[in-house]
């Protein structure tokens, strides 16, 4: 039998949309119903092992109670053994406090004992006193023998606030200030408050042209002064000595106006000053 190649042709025009829409359907039903088959395939693996492990968990809390009540029971029988055992201290502590025994001592020893401790007892006392001599002297070391010259005339524009916050008017922010600013004019004299050596002299980035003048445990810094200074380095200084002027180096306070930043440091750490000023 001889196939028509037009007829073929004109067969599969006409029918060639409903055969290839068939055949897709037949291959998304086959696709869909492996698809299905394999997740139902692991659904019911995944039951299977949610059961297995709810079971050894059931498994593992009877093994956990029965470890428990077993501890307990341990706990029970040694807490009755420590009972018994503080009893019988108590009573042997009681039999000792019915029949004390006498104790004697040798006259000579309690003679001996009590020249020790009256002996004991007088370096103790003068301990003591020579303690509260010295911090007596220390205290009137640190109060009484420090005065100082103030720097320059002038209002304190800007308080010592080590430990609290005061407002820049040049940062625009509340920062700490470890010394005072004193107001004054640019080109006012500014006097060394105390006698000293001059330790440094430098320009700081932030209070400008810097003195620093030490005397034993104190130390006094004059910053924001004028570019003339007139003291020198390992020069000594006495008090009421100009060391320079007022001037408009420091970067961080300029907007306070013309001013002398002055700190006092005892043994490194700084302190107020105004406590000190004549």
């Amino acid at each position: 039998m001889r196939i028509n190649r037009e007829n073929l042709i004109r067969f599969f025009d006409r029918k060639g949309f409903y055969i290839v829409l068939f055949l897709s359907v037949v291959v998304i039903a086959a696709t869909s119903v492996y698809v299905t088959n394999n997740n139902l395939k692991k659904l019911e693996e995944l039951r299977k092992a949610q059961q297995e492990e709810i079971n050894s968990a059931i498994e593992s809390d009877w093994g956990y109670e029965e470890e428990l009540a077993q501890a307990q029971e341990e706990k029970e029988q040694q807490n009755n053994s420590t009972a018994v055992i503080s009893q019988q201290q108590e009573n042997n502590v009681s039999d000792k406090k019915e029949n004390p025994q006498p104790v004697t001592k040798n006259s000579d020893e309690v003679k001996s004992s009590g020249k020790n401790d009256s002996l004991t007892n007088s370096k103790v006392a003068t301990v003591m006193a020579s303690t509260t001599s010295t911090i007596k002297k220390d205290s009137n070391l640190s109060s009484t023998m420090l005065v100082l010259l103030k720097p320059v005339n002038g209002d304190i524009i800007l308080e010592f606030a080590k430990d609290k916050l005061v407002f820049s008017k040049t940062l625009q922010e509340w920062t700490t200030h470890k010394g005072v600013d004193i107001g004054s004019n640019l080109g006012e004299p500014v006097l060394a408050a105390m006698d000293g050596i001059v330790t440094k002299v430098y320009k700081d980035p932030k209070l400008g042209n810097t003195v620093v003048i030490k005397n034993g445990k104190w130390e006094t810094r004059y910053a924001n002064l004028g570019d003339e200074i007139l003291a020198k380095e390992q020069e000594k200084i006495v008090r009421g000595q100009q060391i320079g002027k007022i001037g408009e180096s420091a970067k961080f306070e300029v907007g306070e106006g013309p001013h002398l930043h002055f700190e006092l440091l005892e043994n490194g750490i700084p302190v107020d000053p105004i406590a000190y000023f004549k």
